[in-house]
């Protein structure tokens, strides 16, 4: 197998040694950057006070020499030569006080070489062969043999006569600058080295530190089982960052799991539960027709006529069960939905007209202009104002009379929805919006339903952040309230609208 593939399939890297030779890689270049710039910076400030102190001696010893009439001994000059001079020589070529003053400033490190105006070397402390370098009283940087070297060559004019007197070369390899910085480029060379541990270190410790809140996060989801959902949250860190952001999100999909899970939990039992008398109304009839019933026609028909009705009562149940279902959730399977509420309501108003012509509808609002939008799917909403007004009118007794009202305030709309009916006592209006509640329990078969409009109405204002209350009185009707904010984004608004517009095309 080939080692790359292995590796990438068998030896996934972890993100820690990601992190880890990441950081290190920028910590060692940043570092590496900083102390070459300083080493570099440093190495040019020396060599700049060097070139000072010897470029002053060079400017002095030329002034100086500029103020003779002559260098050396003309007699001598016919036999000069480019030979070396022993110091015997030297002293006979040029005259007795310039040596002097000469001797007294040589040193090891300095090449003190004087030529005559026909370019023979008539001094020279040192045989040194040194490179053709122009005319220049700065003094020159360069190398000798690998010797840094600083380099001068001038003219000589006599001050007094202005005769040209000859040229001065003024060698300098300075011995102790170039031992330092030998010594400092050893000194780099660990530096490099020690730098390379501090970073590694330094890389992974801050590795592991960065990556903590996410091996937490991974320790506790590990231990989160369908037992412990409920419980089970991870513990949002001190900090305000990415991490913290992170756990807040991850507490809310947990949330949102549990609940799923609690409601699958929910329908699972409700539907088992609920469907327990109508499947045994049914299977009594047809065990009933299977034993002699079906030779009555009178019982076979009663018998088939009660079944057709409890499976009819068992699709609406389990219609009904789904439509609590997907309430739970609704605000995020269509949290870009919003409804205009006036035009919405006056066409659910129309519609109940139609159906129940011995009913009184009555529509009240504060004002009609079709520009008051909330944030819910259209559909939900009709569906929350049909269960709403259905159960009224249901529950209506001797005055058959329906009143709907609208109302806003700065930030939310009020719907409130009136009948004149039965009413509710106060151990029915703490329960009204329970699962299978009923509060005519001995009239509930014969009213139809389940007891499930209200819980799914109740799930469906709670979904879209809105708010349902019930005001009743035992005899006298009841009034439900359902509050929801008003929606205030203009763009939000105008982007439905263009959409609805495209629908329409």
């Amino acid at each position: 197998m080939n080692i790359r593939k292995w590796f990438k399939r068998e030896q996934p890297i972890s993100l820690k040694w990601k992190w880890g030779v990441l950081l290190f890689l920028g910590f060692f270049v940043i570092a590496l950057t900083t102390l070459n710039f300083n080493y570099y910076y440093y190495h040019q400030e020396q060599r700049s006070a060097i070139k000072a102190v010897y470029q002053e001696n060079f400017d002095r010893m030329t002034e100086y020499i500029q103020a003779f009439d002559y260098l050396y001994q003309r007699p001598s000059i016919t036999d000069l030569d480019n030979k070396p001079l022993n110091s015997n020589q030297q002293s006979q070529n040029i005259s007795k006080e310039l040596y002097q003053y000469i001797s007294t400033g040589l040193n090891d490190d300095l090449t003190i070489r004087l030529f005559n105006e026909r370019n023979q070397l008539v001094f020279s402390n040192r045989h040194l062969d040194v490179p053709t370098v122009e005319s220049n009283k700065q003094l020159v940087e360069t190398e000798i043999k690998d010797v840094l070297s600083y380099v001068g060559r001038t003219t000589i004019r006599s001050t007094q006569s202005g005769e040209n007197l000859g040229v001065l070369e003024y060698i300098v390899q300075p011995q102790a600058l170039i031992e330092l910085e030998k010594n400092q480029r050893h000194i780099f060379f660990i530096s490099i080295l020690v730098l390379l541990l501090v970073a590694a270190v330094v890389a992974f410790v801050l590795s592991r530190l960065f990556l903590r809140p996410l091996n937490y996060l991974n320790n506790a989801l590990d231990l989160v089982e369908e037992e412990n959902l409920s419980e089970m949250r991870m513990r949002r860190p001190r900090s305000t960052d990415e991490w913290s952001d992170l756990t807040l999100h991850i507490n809310r999909m947990l949330d949102k799991i549990d609940l799923y899970v609690r409601n699958q939990k929910q329908f699972v039992e409700d539907v088992s539960h609920e469907l327990r008398t109508p499947v045994a109304i049914v299977e009594g009839h047809l065990k009933l027709l299977n034993r002699w019933g079906k030779d009555d026609p009178e019982i076979l028909e009663e018998s088939i006529s009660a079944s057709l009705q409890e499976i009819s009562r068992m699709k609406g149940l389990v219609q009904e069960m789904l439509d609590l279902m997907r309430a739970d959730h609704a605000e995020m399977d269509y949290k870009d939905e919003i409804t205009e509420v006036y035009s919405t309501i006056r066409q659910i108003h129309s519609n109940f007209v139609m159906l129940y012509p011995e009913f009184n509808f009555y529509l009240d609002s504060e004002k009609s202009p079709d520009d008051l939008y909330i944030k819910m799917f259209r559909n939900h909403f009709e569906q929350l104002l049909i269960i709403l007004i259905d159960n009224a009118v249901k529950y209506s007794q001797d005055r058959k009379e329906i009143h709907l009202s609208v109302s806003t305030s700065l930030s939310e709309i009020e719907i409130a929805i009136q009948d004149f009916g039965e009413g509710m006592s106060e151990e029915d209006k703490e329960c009204v919006f329970s699962r299978f509640y009923r509060v005519d329990k001995a009239r509930s078969r014969d009213k139809g339903g389940n007891g499930l409009g209200l819980s799914i109405a109740q799930q469906l204002v709670k979904s879209y952040k809105g708010s349902i209350k019930v005001e009743s009185a035992l005899g006298h009707g009841s009034i439900f309230y359902v509050t929801f904010p008003i929606l205030t984004d203009q763009r939000q608004i105008y982007k439905s609208k263009q959409k609805a517009i495209r629908k329409t095309l």
